[in-house]
């Protein structure tokens, strides 16, 4: 049996990502399963609702997923570009419905990441460790004063399959051990058994493209993802912000250098370059740079820079060597500086999705 997966694809690029409500500050992490009811439920629960994930109209999607909206029976592979998790899951109906749509597999493992309480969703063992991780991201993200796009970071790779129960196990020990390769420890969410029958699976293009540079294997995903309390705090003497904006997006830039390379960096604080992108030349920066031998910054092997101080004319960004840069970005994306840098124009842009800027492998 030969399983294809497609690429990874951000949800929303795939269906309608549907969470409405108001976040509740105040869950406290807890489940439990009420009274003359078979389903496990967050206590209270992160406030939010999930709606149906609709498959998106047939010219919408992705040619590798409207060519199988019309088949049946599916093995899939959801991830995160900001959170160390894997779940493998199986559908014998068709993609509108038994994935995606108000009775697909896909919006219960949404109500899971989200600690939503929903009737008809049983928040299974695997799922409730990354779910409050995650509460705890979205906490403090929102406690800043920061907007969130729900579930932005989850990714979906679909492969049609005869029968999908049968090498479920399979395929998730063959995205275990690709990423065990690569040095990327992931949570597993799977905690039930599972089938193992023999298939030849074909793995997503895009599998290390999406994950590789987004995870340290030697920290926790808490340590990895610091709160933005945290970050002001580490530099708060240096950091003169034009708005609560550019804070927030100082943090979130903060915490992609910091999970982004393989390679141990070294982070401090540099009074300022020359021949940078307009605006930005003199500025003190947050400088990562590979860490050499000698406990010191190597030379012309930087990371990037970013800015801690900003004008309301030019906001917060990361600056980036060419030595870096993706061959097939626009130049319309991007202000270069005199020296071999450069910087996006729309850093929210570039935080979606960093490997269309940068090849880091």
């Amino acid at each position: 049996m030969l399983v294809n997966f497609s690429n990874f694809f951000k949800l929303a690029e795939v269906c309608e990502v549907n969470i409405q409500g108001a976040f509740n500050q105040s869950w406290g992490g807890g489940y439990h399963r009420p009274a003359n009811d078979s389903d496990t439920i967050p206590v209270g629960g992160s406030g939010l609702t999930v709606g149906k994930p609709n498959l998106n109209v047939i010219n919408d999607l992705p040619s590798e997923i409207s060519k199988l909206a019309d088949q049946k029976g599916f093995i899939y592979c959801i991830v995160s570009d900001s959170f160390p998790i894997l779940y493998v899951g199986v559908s014998t109906g068709d993609l509108r419905t038994g994935v995606f749509g108000g009775g697909g597999r896909l919006r219960h493992h949404i109500r899971k990441l989200l600690a939503s309480v929903d009737s008809g969703t049983n928040h299974t063992e695997g799922w409730r460790h990354h779910a409050g991780v995650r509460y705890d991201e979205y906490k403090s993200i929102t406690a800043s004063g920061g907007d969130i796009n729900w579930v932005d970071d989850v990714y979906i790779s679909i492969a049609q399959a005869d029968h999908p129960k049968l090498i479920e196990g399979t395929v998730l020990d063959c995205y275990v051990e690709k990423l065990v390769q690569q040095k990327i420890e992931v949570e597993v969410l799977n905690k039930g058994g599972v089938a193992r029958a023999q298939a030849e699976v074909r793995l997503p293009k895009n599998i290390l493209e999406v994950l590789r540079h987004r995870y340290n294997p030697n920290e926790t995903s808490k340590q990895m993802r610091k709160s933005s309390a945290e970050v002001e705090a580490t530099y708060q003497e240096h950091a003169n912000f034009a708005s609560d904006d550019d804070g927030h997006l100082f943090s979130l830039v903060l915490r992609w250098a910091r999970n982004c390379s393989d390679v141990e960096m070294v982070e401090g604080v540099v009074d300022g370059y020359t021949n940078q992108p307009r605006g930005y030349s003199s500025t003190p920066v947050v400088r990562f740079a590979e860490l050499g031998k000698a406990g010191k910054a190597r030379p012309n092997r930087w990371l990037c820079r970013i800015p801690l101080k900003t004008s309301s004319r030019y906001g917060m960004t990361v600056i980036l060597p060419k030595r870096l840069m993706k061959s097939t970005i626009s130049p319309d994306l991007i202000d270069s500086g005199r020296d071999p840098n450069f910087r996006p124009l729309d850093l929210n842009d570039f935080l979606r999705d960093p490997s269309r800027y940068l090849s880091l492998s």
